[in-house]
């Protein structure tokens, strides 16, 4: 049960998490700890295998979990583009990802939210990656 001091991560909740990749579990051998920070239940899709593993935890949590470097696209979905991830060596590597914060998000961060995940991709001369 959701109590007012200590949110889960649900529906509508801005989620901030750090997000590292390594050889090992809690390794950073691919990439340091780097921010990530987005509103729970957004995509097109529905929930990104992320947002799915990440369901239900608090702040201070934390999950690691091991996939093939091909599967990142997907278990990321809109969420994140993970340069460092795709330039790998590694055929299969560690996901560390530590909660830091949970908390409702405002109408205008869920508008702008669903603005992005809806971008036609920038290359259409509409402007909306101005």
């Amino acid at each position: 049960m959701e109590t007012e001091k200590q949110p889960v991560v649900g529906p509508l909740k801005k989620v901030s998490v750090s997000v590292s990749a390594g050889k090992r579990p809690a390794g950073k051998e691919i990439m340091d700890a780097n921010p990530l920070e987005f509103i729970f239940g957004l995509g097109k899709e529905g929930l990104t295998p992320l947002e799915r593993n990440l369901a239900g935890k608090r702040a201070g949590e934390s999950i690691t979990i091991q996939m093939d470097r091909t599967e990142a696209p997907d278990f990321f979905g809109h969420l994140l583009m993970c340069p460092h991830i795709a330039s790998s060596s590694l055929a299969s590597f560690y996901m560390n990802f530590k909660i830091h914060d949970i908390k409702e998000a405002s109408p205008r961060e869920v508008v702008q939210a669903l603005a992005r995940t809806t971008a036609c991709g920038g290359d259409c001369d509409c402007g909306c990656h101005s």
